[in-house]
């Protein structure tokens, strides 16, 4: 009986340590299940962004590829607009050339009527041309300026030899400059200009300052035919205000009928023109746009940030000198958060207060936490802020303004080459190190007010899974402190404290325990 009684006892103490030992298994089981289901997916989500990195390169190189085929394409055509230029300067050599228009003394002026101040309009007029018609003859033209005639009716055979050398305009290339300025021109010299001159020649860029058109509408419906030139990418209309509401309806209807033009300066001319040109014309294709010295004011209009937060291809936009106030402030600001593309947002001499400055000031650096510092806008650079919002030890270096090592964005690209930067890839590697720099000033001011950046960290990083980020920020001082080097060309004397607040204080018995 005792040795039965015996062996139900130890039968039932190995059952019971049998029973224990499958527990025991089957928890580590589900331990193991788990840790492996966490590298699987693990290893899924590497995949995942192994893939997408991949596609990045591919798209990257391709871009490259792309690139390169237009930079042989280009050069190509330089070359061919070289050898033009050399033959066509070789040939006058050789033949002689002389103005083909008499230019006529002061007297023979006066005997017309000019005063003196006409005449010495017209000797800087006449000077100006013969060298254009000369540099065309030649083949060696570039740009003109043509300025200062007050009276056309007696300059046709000189406009007529200018129209003339227009057929010798190197077809090659990007083609040349025509700026008139300052200027009286009748229709049938506008008719001229843009008919026979930019419709149907390589001209690259034209700029009509204070120019008197004898008839606005004419001189609009023949600009019309001009734009429609492929070869015609920037256009200034400046000092040129539009009296007639329908004579700038067809303004904007001509300009949206144009689909070549990269950039658009359009200033000093007026509150009203420029609202009629904001209302009236898409902007979702132009690079560069300038609306500085307009006197505008919105009143509550929103096409500005519109099209800022549409993320269009614009890179520049001058907004000097007009009458923005602190809403429309806080709306570009609001705006600058989904753009990655506007490098440079210039809103000096603007009737915009502290509440607006401080907006502006931090859509590209709120320091307000660490991910709202992250999520700001990291590649435009603001002009035009006060000095109570000094934007520049943030986007640029401190010492000096930006060299051929920066963009306009004062974001870091040096070391990036030309093709990465007309890739844009300079302005995507630029923002990431911009970003970088500022979190890293962020926490290193922290460090340095003698708090310590821990207490920031448990606010603005709390969570159960916190202790996952502890790695990665540890990785992260290091890699700003290496970016702020580079940048700066010198250390950070806070990074080895930063990194051991982080080893003595933040969460690092967790990381040692956690499983």
């Amino acid at each position: 009986f005792n040795n039965s009684a015996m062996s139900s006892s130890d039968l039932e103490s190995m059952l019971k340590h049998a029973l224990g030992r499958i527990d025991s298994l089957e928890r580590q089981h589900e331990g193991t299940k788990t840790l492996m289901e966490c590298e699987v997916r693990a290893l899924r989500e590497d995949i995942v962004s192994l893939e997408g990195e991949n596609k990045a390169i591919k798209a990257s190189v391709k871009q490259e590829i792309n690139a390169l085929r237009d930079d042989i394409g280009a050069l190509k055509s330089e070359n061919e607009a070289l050898e033009w230029s050399l033959h066509r300067l070789a040939s006058k050599v050789q033949e002689g050339w002389e103005y083909p228009v008499a230019i006529q003394p002061d007297e023979y002026w006066q005997n017309k009527g000019y005063d003196d101040y006409d005449i010495h309009g017209l000797r800087g007029f006449l000077g100006g041309l013969k060298d254009a018609v000369s540099q065309l003859e030649h083949g060696v033209f570039e740009s003109v300026l043509i300025s200062h005639a007050n009276r056309d009716e007696d300059l046709m055979p000189h406009w007529n030899a200018l129209f003339q050398s227009f057929d010798l305009i190197n077809p090659h290339g990007t083609g040349v400059v025509l700026d008139f300025q300052s200027i009286k021109l009748n229709e049938k010299v506008m008719r001229k200009i843009c008919n026979h001159g930019i419709r149907r020649k390589n001209i690259g860029k034209v700029s009509f300052s204070n120019v008197g058109f004898a008839n606005m509408r004419g001189a609009i419906s023949e600009l019309g035919i001009a734009l429609e030139s492929p070869k015609l990418k920037s256009f200034t209309w400046c000092e040129n205000p539009i009296e007639s509401t329908e004579d700038m309806n067809l303004f904007t209807r001509v300009l949206s009928q144009n689909s070549a033009l990269d950039e658009l300066e359009f200033t000093k001319n007026g509150n009203e023109n420029a609202h009629a040109l904001l209302s009236g014309v898409d902007f979702s294709t132009y690079k560069i746009l300038n609306l500085s010295s307009n006197s505008l004011k919105t009143y509550g209009r929103t096409d500005i940030p519109d099209l800022i937060a549409s993320n269009p291809p614009l890179v520049e936009l001058d907004l000097r000198k007009n009458r923005l106030n602190n809403d429309d402030a806080v709306l570009i600001a609001q705006s600058l958060g989904g753009n990655t593309r506007l490098r440079k947002l210039d809103v000096e001499n603007n009737n915009i207060q502290e509440r607006g400055m401080r907006a502006l000031y931090e859509a590209v650096n709120d320091t307000s936490t660490l991910n709202a510092l992250s999520d700001s806008n990291h590649s435009c650079h603001l002009v035009g802020l006060s000095e109570d919002f000094n934007i520049y030890p943030i986007n640029e270096d401190r010492d000096y303004a930006i060299s051929d090592d920066r963009d306009l964005n004062g974001l870091y690209t040096k070391g990036y080459t030309n093709r990465m930067l007309k890739l844009g890839l300079g302005l995507v590697f630029g923002s990431c190190t911009n970003r970088m720099l500022k979190i890293h000033r962020l926490m290193v001011e922290r460090y340095r007010r003698g708090g310590g950046i821990v207490p920031h960290l448990n606010t603005e990083m709390g969570g159960g899974d916190s202790i996952l980020l502890l790695p990665f920020l540890m990785e992260s001082v290091v890699r700003r402190h290496d970016a702020f080097r580079m940048r700066y060309d010198e250390s950070s004397a806070c990074s080895l404290g930063l990194l051991y607040e982080l080893v003595k204080d933040w969460k690092m018995a967790e990381l040692f325990s956690f499983r």
